[in-house]
């Protein structure tokens, strides 16, 4: 299997995801463009890909987003271990 990579990183104007095929739209909230990365990495997976969603760090390093739930949590929290 192929292990397709999707990062969330930050625009002047929102978040958008880069993946295989290039940018997506700008998202205004990093929560929808996670939505949107997860929904675009659905189609991946029907063609025998591993798909992998990571975020930037203020240092510009590559983190891997855990599951949506501790992505973002109903409470509001926000970051890959559930803390704000």
């Amino acid at each position: 299997m192929t292990l397709v990579y999707c990062d969330i990183v930050p625009q002047a104007n929102g978040w958008c995801f880069l993946s295989e095929e290039g940018q997506s739209a700008v998202y205004p909230s990093y929560r929808l463009a996670v939505e949107a990365a997860r929904q675009h990495l659905e189609s991946q997976r029907a063609q025998r890909k591993l798909t992998v969603i990571r975020q930037q760090d203020l240092r510009g390093h590559m983190l891997e987003v855990a599951g949506i739930a501790q992505a973002w949590s109903p409470e509001g929290n926000t970051g890959t271990d559930g803390r704000a």
